[in-house]
């Protein structure tokens, strides 16, 4: 499932109310919405994704976007739903708005997303920084971080409280907290959010502690990978992938490079190698960097979902700037300063 709003680019991020757009933004809805036909989607390993079925509206009340327009009231519209097919597009309707979606699998029961409006009222809208995740009772968890969007799906004739029909296969889940990891006795490696505040002397560098740069750091060893601008993942060795053959940066990314880590007893078993595959078919699902999203937050949670199979346990920038009772990594008890 996703969602939608009217054809007007989101609110400027730092901006509690609907004021002119920045440039930048102004391809969330300018012109004909982009197919989403030659990205990558589907399930996880090549296999069909696991959504396959019709999607029904849940839990109504808490659906919500940023833009005009009620967005719990299309939640209640009986021609609200969903299908989506084994290739991982899916297709429907929310309330007044023709909806498409191309989703990828990145781990048992998680998933990204780009969404569209491929005809009709609203024709041009485009999120591409959706996170699916499917609940312990089989609601599907949706939000679009960039346009303020959170839904809530059900499979279409099952109870709310059914459980997932996955079940996660010992070899894919992420290990569990064990105090007494010992490195040399594991194949797996920890897993850390590394953060940095951006344009610290700045108006936008005080605004709630909002203003935070992130990456994820694998390993003993502090493998840092993060987004910069125009879309471009670096990694310990440098460029990892990038939407724009322009890009030249050749140096690596480091942690001394940031201003603390915060860490959460989460481990994965995947590789280097598997963290540059996953980068390079990110960066093709989003190869255009948005400040409300995607952006580096939006990678350094799915690259953390991919590693761990669970999302970060915290909430965005975006996020944050509508709900400002939510708290970032720089309050969780793990975080460490240098």
């Amino acid at each position: 499932g996703t969602s939608l709003l009217l054809p007007s680019p989101p609110p400027h991020p730092f901006c509690r109310t609907a004021s002119p757009p920045h440039p930048s933004l102004l391809s969330y809805s300018m012109g004909a919405a982009p197919s989403f036909k030659d990205k990558p989607k589907g399930g996880l390993h090549g296999a069909p994704l696991d959504l396959a079925g019709a999607w029904v509206p849940t839990r109504h009340s808490e659906w919500y976007n940023n833009n005009p327009g009620r967005h719990s009231d299309r939640a209640r519209q009986h021609h609200t739903r969903m299908t989506y097919s084994g290739d991982g597009m899916g297709r429907g309707q929310v309330g007044e708005f023709a909806i498409e979606v191309a989703v990828t699998q990145i781990a048992p029961g998680q998933y990204t997303a780009q969404s569209r409006v491929p005809h009709g009222w609203g024709l041009g809208w485009i999120a591409t920084d959706g996170n699916f995740t499917l609940l312990g009772d089989g609601t599907m968890h949706v939000k679009f971080p960039s346009n303020g969007i959170v839904e809530y799906w059900m499979r279409e004739g099952a109870s709310p409280l059914m459980p997932v029909a996955y079940a996660v296969p010992a070899s894919e889940s992420a290990p569990s907290y064990n105090p007494s990891y010992n490195p040399s006795y594991s194949p797996s490696r920890p897993v850390k959010l590394a953060i940095r505040r951006f344009a610290k002397n700045s108006d936008l560098g005080s605004l709630n502690d909002l203003c935070y740069h992130w990456g994820v750091c694998i390993g003993d060893e502090n493998s840092c990978y993060e987004v910069q601008g125009s879309m471009v993942v670096f990694g310990p060795n440098g460029l990892v992938a990038a939407s724009s053959p322009l890009m030249i940066r050749l140096s690596p990314t480091n942690i001394s490079q940031y201003q603390g880590v915060c860490e959460f007893g989460k481990y994965t078993n995947k590789s280097n190698a598997d963290v540059e595959a996953f980068s390079k078919q990110w960066v093709k699902n989003h190869p255009m960097y948005h400040i409300p999203g995607p952006n580096c937050q939006t990678y350094a949670e799915d690259l953390f979902t991919f590693l761990t199979g669970e999302n970060l346990p915290f909430a965005m920038s975006t996020e944050r700037l509508r709900d400002r009772s939510l708290s970032g990594p720089e309050k969780h008890p793990g975080m460490r300063w240098f």
